[in-house]
């Protein structure tokens, strides 16, 4: 009968934490579980120099796992969301343009003479490049608050359908 090959794998064990990045890691799992985002932030953040001289690089992918989470979770705790013009703004910002139109349809039935709902509108068709769409909701913008057109001068999204056809009224005034 043949003897069985024993291995002898090596298994590096993982490296325990130093009592002070211990006592900072519960701390800032603790602010994580209490949703204080930010200051969970500056702790993880903190820790990430220690970490790597140590040469922990579970704790590292552990440190940047949660920074990730943090930075996401903050991110969403200040969306502005208080009324659709805010949720529109926030949904136009992450170039979420679909999301934004269903909103904005909703609220301009709610609204009908809302002139920032239609310039949103607006904007929300012109990120999408539909020039027509975003000319007729800018003009109806435009109607009910003729100010409008400073922030349109100003907006950005509108750079891709500025130059085309159903803008060139517009941009005569």
């Amino acid at each position: 009968m043949a003897k069985a090959k024993s291995s002898t794998a090596t298994v590096t064990p993982t490296p325990t934490l130093p009592k002070a990045l211990d006592s900072q890691l519960t701390k800032a799992l603790g602010l994580v579980g209490s949703k204080h985002y930010a200051e969970a932030m500056e702790i993880f953040k903190a820790m990430v120099g220690p970490a790597k001289e140590a040469g922990n690089i579970p704790l590292q992918r552990t440190l940047h796992n949660y920074l990730v989470i943090c930075e996401l979770k903050a991110a969403k705790a200040h969306k502005v969301a208080a009324s659709p013009e805010g949720d529109a703004q926030w949904l136009l910002n992450k170039h979420d343009s679909t999301g934004a139109l269903a909103l904005l349809e909703k609220a301009i039935k709610a609204e009908p003479t809302s002139g920032i709902l239609h310039f949103l509108k607006a904007t929300a068709h012109a990120q999408l490049a539909d020039a027509e769409a975003a000319a007729d909701a800018l003009n109806r913008a435009l109607s009910l608050n003729s100010d409008l057109i400073h922030l349109y001068r100003l907006e950005t999204d509108f750079d891709v359908v500025r130059n085309t056809g159903p803008f060139a009224a517009i941009e005569r005034s």
